[in-house]
């Protein structure tokens, strides 16, 4: 197949959106060289119940998807399966749209090549009115034993891939790879060349307009790559559309690895202030629920933005919210279930007993029947587990990511989840990388918690002492 390396893919889901369905079974052959080197298929738990339709279509029912792995149990996985490969489906916009979708769900930036092989059976065989996998099947006279599982119907599609020469001869494929792979149409302001000179490794790309007005920021394992997705057809959302209609210009920012990539990302988006990604800068209007303690001695909240508390602070936030409504939405909740009062909350402004006296709710803190003891007990475990997590080290960490070499790479300095400090290394020294001043920040916040907590990205970090961290702040203060 034109040298390419292929991953045939295909996927069992609870449903037909991308954006709300989940992928069920998931079965993956790999090809390089035109020789099937690997085959993968899994059960997929899609953290919801299947219904009677799907269980009907698939034979795989709800029982079936106990004890399953989760897609997060299987991203590791499955990105080395995939890595450097097209990826090839039947009606591929479905397929690479929930597999995609799913790598979102975890935090990962998926992108690939996309080859349809209907679009593929359309170009090759226009005289046959229909292109499903049935009609391949029984045109091809292909063996398929479990028809709508995973790797069963991946099989399908390579079988057809290695009957297709005995019907068409090779400049014929080859062209008509060449078509469909070639989905990507640039922008008319964008240079080809441009494109080419992106690189293929982790980093940040920035799509600039008119006078260099800065459009969207984005980070990628693979600019060049994830750059071309945004002009593939195969993945245009009327939003992309747009974007796309305005790039005259792009630039791209190589980082070591992935942490990098992330907070670089994070860093320019509020610096840069780009118009498509107003929602990553919602950021800017949170609000924080806080717990402190009333001169009567009764645990309460108060409601504040969120402006970069100090580390020593973290402890008392019970939760971030985008508005003040849905924070107070919260605390409403909370006192309901838990028998906590709206007026010690400050939910309710009066003197006397509160409302929830009268429901048989509150057990009166508000006139002073119940005393503070036994009310913040309650409190306390309405909201624990609520709000940051704990810091999972002793002390701070330094982690670090290479550029392939011992001797060159990135370095990140973290203390309860505030970026410390961070600096580029080689052989000639080290430089300062991003900005840090030593406060919470939630977005990096939230890119930390993913990236440290429970992953296998551990063995790149280790603890250091309080004398290592003055030095490091001694060292780049200046920078």
């Amino acid at each position: 197949m034109n040298g390419l390396n292929l991953a045939i893919i295909d996927v069992e889901t609870t449903g037909t959106s991308a954006a709300y369905d989940r992928i069920i079974e998931i079965g993956v052959l790999r090809v390089e060289g035109g020789d099937l080197v690997e085959t993968y298929s899994t059960l997929v738990d899609p953290e919801r119940s299947i219904s009677y339709h799907i269980q009907s279509l698939t034979g795989i029912t709800n029982g079936d998807l106990t004890g399953a792995p989760t897609f997060g149990n299987i991203k590791e996985e499955l990105l080395r399966i995939l890595d450097g490969c097209v990826f090839v489906a039947h009606n591929a916009r479905f397929d690479y749209g929930f597999v995609r979708h799913e790598f979102e769900r975890v935090g990962i930036d998926f992108s690939s090549r996309c080859l349809c092989s209907a679009r593929l059976s359309r170009k090759l065989f226009p005289e046959h009115r229909r292109h499903s996998l049935d009609s391949i099947i029984q045109r091809f006279g292909i063996r398929c034993v479990n028809r709508h599982r995973a790797l069963d119907d991946a099989q399908v599609i390579w079988d057809f891939l290695q009957a297709a020469p005995n019907h068409v001869d090779a400049s014929r494929l080859s062209l008509a790879i060449n078509e469909l792979l070639k989905t990507s149409t640039l922008p008319p302001h964008i240079d080809p060349s441009l494109v080419k000179s992106l690189p293929e490794s982790a980093g940040v790309y920035v799509f600039y307009g008119h006078d260099r007005d800065p459009l969207y920021v984005g980070k990628s394992i693979n600019i060049r790559n994830r750059v071309l997705s945004h002009f593939s057809s195969e993945s245009r959302s009327g939003k992309e559309m747009s974007l796309c209609q305005q790039v005259e210009h792009i630039e791209a920012i190589s980082t070591a690895g992935e942490l990098g990539a992330l907070l670089l990302e994070s860093h320019l988006i509020k610096e840069l202030y780009p118009l498509y990604n107003r929602r990553s800068l919602n950021s800017k209007k949170l609000v924080v629920v806080r717990r402190v303690v009333a001169e009567n001695g009764y645990m309460s909240a108060v409601i504040e933005p969120l402006n970069g508390p100090s580390p020593s602070n973290l402890t008392d936030i019970i939760g971030i919210f985008r508005t003040q409504k849905k924070a107070k939405d919260f605390l409403w909740e909370n006192a309901k279930e838990h028998g906590l009062c709206p007026a010690i909350l400050g939910l309710e402004k009066r003197n006397g007993s509160c409302g929830y006296v009268q429901l048989d709710i509150c057990q009166g803190a508000c006139a002073g029947r119940e005393a503070p003891a036994a009310y913040n007990k309650r409190f306390i475990k309405a909201f624990a587990g609520q709000g940051i997590r704990s810091w999972p080290f002793p002390g701070p960490i330094l982690v670090e990511e290479k550029n392939g070499s011992d001797a060159e790479g990135e370095a990140f300095v973290i203390d309860r989840w505030c970026l410390v400090c961070s600096f580029k290394f080689d052989e000639t020294g080290a430089e300062r990388l991003l900005p840090a001043k030593y406060v919470f920040d939630y977005d990096s916040y939230k890119i930390l918690a993913r990236f440290l907590v429970g992953s296998p990205h551990q063995s790149r970090l280790r603890q250091i002492s309080q004398a290592e961290l003055e030095q490091l702040l001694n060292r780049f203060a200046s920078v």
